[in-house]
């Protein structure tokens, strides 16, 4: 079984230490008292080389295959181009699009469409990225509940004066409402491909989701510093990865504030815990009013506390292990130019991070500004939490040594186009993102309680009615599709291989996959999957199992596939290597997999499992 046993403490950099955060005290979490400790220093002094891009630290304890690493990745791109008039053939990485080509972007439900087109001339040059000088400051982004005061302040400050630019003039490229319209118009169908036949860009469900949203934070942070004079200002991250974190952040809950946005589910405000299990409609039994209401003794209270933390941490720990050999299953799987991702692939990470999406925003229709792709950068908020994202996918690459996810000359070379703090319209490439030291910034880090949960023990017992026998009989999926919106699909899938060795595991990984999964573009959805065993007779008890992971889907734009049916097509891909060990059904030839209707219509195609 893959062991996250040696991560609990990224000291990413020596330039700041954790301070206690600020925040009304909720029943405290208490970590296990085991530490382990990792590094993600970068020891080459000159992060401008071409060199430096991927360069590996040998010291670190976190080097768990260095094969293959790919170095030479970085340095500047070449001849500057005018807008509109690069060529792309189809087959190859995704790039630019026509920027002089805008039209109305999807809102989602109980939204018009929006514009949110930009004002470029044709004539607008493009310039080559520069990696920053050697001599600019590396930022530090830290804890948004870990703010000093002057941090606070200058956070606040600039974002002021973001606003500002745009109360002047809406059209400002660095004002706030364009660098929030960046998003809707890479998210919602603003922007087509060139080349292709009106098939739409879109940054989420593929391997662009994090170094696209990795480079729109490089400049939004970049341009915050600059209106307020300091080379070293850092986003703050939300890090609702650790047990402290796992609250909106009261630092964007004072109404006075630059960083409020009125657009926010109020009862998810402090101290109300986070669950990674939310879904629209839920009650909240962590808020003193719910406590209050449901129980009696403290101590109750207290446990289930401990409960949506230990679940919470648990899934983390899934989601690191299952998708530490296989990217695709952490980072979402291919999209090259051309293509529409119409059996789109997120990864886990990008489906964890819409739970945090829906909990911010209104949790009514419609469910702006965090819950729709097309409203939520809206929310200063949104950056807290994709700066968190970015972290992730950071503390990722460190545990594999920096070894690069894609050897794919269609990822590396995926290349997009942002709006620096000069004003100049600039193209990056993925593959100048993946060290975040050669873009001069690094993140804080503490403790990962959640590198050394297990999933053991935590089986989940189905809602059943009353009169519904200890055993059921379950069959495999069929071949016609099923719809999934408000009884619970149980169905029994066979195992390519059973009791596969520990290299088998490391070279490939075990991979549920629920196919055909046509789900409502402009609404949001959800199920859950679990997995457990059947007995000899192919009959399951109540008990769902262990759980493998979540569909969510927030409204969007689905391409133009999708304009009749108001659906789009997806393909979800489970890694459960690590649960299977973790459940001792390694030895089984079938397993009997559960998708749990939470949220939307959903219409689901088929169940396999591959290795």
């Amino acid at each position: 079984m893959t062991s996250l046993s040696f991560l609990s403490t990224t000291q990413i950099s020596p330039l700041l230490r954790p301070t206690k955060p600020h925040h009304p005290s909720p029943p405290s979490y208490i970590a296990p008292t085991r530490r382990f400790h990792t590094s993600c220093n970068n020891t080459n002094n000159n992060h401008n080389t071409t060199n430096a891009t991927n360069a590996t630290d040998t010291s670190t304890p976190l080097l768990l295959d260095r094969r293959n690493v790919l170095l030479g990745l970085g340095g500047m791109y070449g001849a500057t181009s005018l807008m509109g008039q690069e060529k792309v053939a189809l087959g190859v990485p995704v790039g630019p699009p026509d920027l002089t080509k805008c039209h109305l972007a999807q809102g989602g439900e109980g939204v018009n469409e929006i514009d949110c087109c930009p004002c470029y001339p044709a004539d607008t040059q493009i310039y080559g990225f520069q990696f920053p000088d050697s001599c600019k400051p590396v930022r530090v982004r830290r804890p948004a509940q870990s703010l000093k005061s002057e941090e606070l302040h200058k956070y606040k400050e600039a974002v002021a004066k973001m606003k500002e630019l745009s109360n002047k003039d809406p059209k400002d490229p660095l004002g706030w409402t364009q660098q929030a319209n960046i998003h809707c118009l890479y998210c919602n169908g603003a922007y087509d491909q060139l080349n292709s036949n009106n098939d739409p860009i879109q940054m989420h469900f593929s391997w662009l989701f994090l170094p696209w949203h990795r480079w729109y934070l490089y400049f939004h942070e970049r341009i915050l510093g600059s209106l307020i004079g300091d080379d070293s200002f850092a986003l703050p991250y939300w890090n609702w990865d650790n047990p402290n974190g796992m609250y909106m952040p009261d630092i964007f809950a004072d109404p006075t504030s630059s960083l409020f946005n009125s657009n926010r589910t109020l009862s998810h405000y402090p101290t109300a815990l986070l669950d990674y299990k939310y879904n629209y409609g839920d009650p909240i039994p962590t808020t003193p009013e719910e406590k209050e209401k449901r129980y009696s003794k403290q101590h109750v209270f207290c446990n289930l506390w401990q409960q949506v933390i230990g679940k919470n941490l648990t899934e983390l720990n899934s989601i690191y292990k299952e998708g530490l050999h296989e990217p695709k299953l952490f980072m979402g799987s291919p999209l090259r130019a051309g293509g529409t991702g119409s059996r789109a692939l997120s990864g886990r990470l990008e489906s964890l991070h819409g739970i945090m999406h829906q909990w911010v925003g209104r949790d009514t229709v419609p469910h702006v500004d965090m819950g729709l792709f097309s409203t939520s950068a809206r929310d200063p908020l949104f950056y807290g939490h994709h700066s968190n994202v970015d972290r992730m996918w950071h503390m990722y690459r460190c545990m594999r040594g920096n070894k690069i996810e894609f050897e794919d000359d269609d990822w590396l070379n995926a290349s997009f186009l942002f709006v620096d703090e000069n004003r100049h319209m600039v193209k990056v490439k993925v593959k100048d993102c993946l060290n975040t030291l050669n873009l001069k910034y690094t993140f804080e880090e503490g403790e990962q309680p959640w590198a050394h949960a297990s999933v053991r023990k935590r089986l989940v017992e189905a809602k059943v009615k009353p009169g519904t026998p200890a055993t059921v009989q379950v069959s495999e999926f069929g071949p016609t599709s099923k719809p999934l919106d408000k009884d619970t699909i149980r169905v029994l899938v066979s195992r390519p291989k059973k009791l596969r060795s520990k290299i088998e595991k490391e070279e490939v990984a075990e991979v549920l996959i629920v196919s055909g999964v046509q789900a409502p573009i402009f609404k949001p959805s959800r199920f859950d999957v679990y997995v457990t065993t059947p007995d000899g007779d192919d009959r399951v008890t109540p008990s769902l199992g262990g759980f493998a992971g979540s569909f969510v889907m927030l409204p969007h734009h689905g391409g133009k596939d999708a304009d009749a049916t108001k659906t789009r097509e997806f393909n979800l891909q489970l890694g459960i290597t690590n649960l299977l060990e973790d459940l001792d059904a390694d030895g089984a030839s079938k397993l009997v997999v559960s998708l749990v209707p939470l949220l939307g219509e959903v219409t689901v195609g088929g169940v396999s499992i591959v290795s």
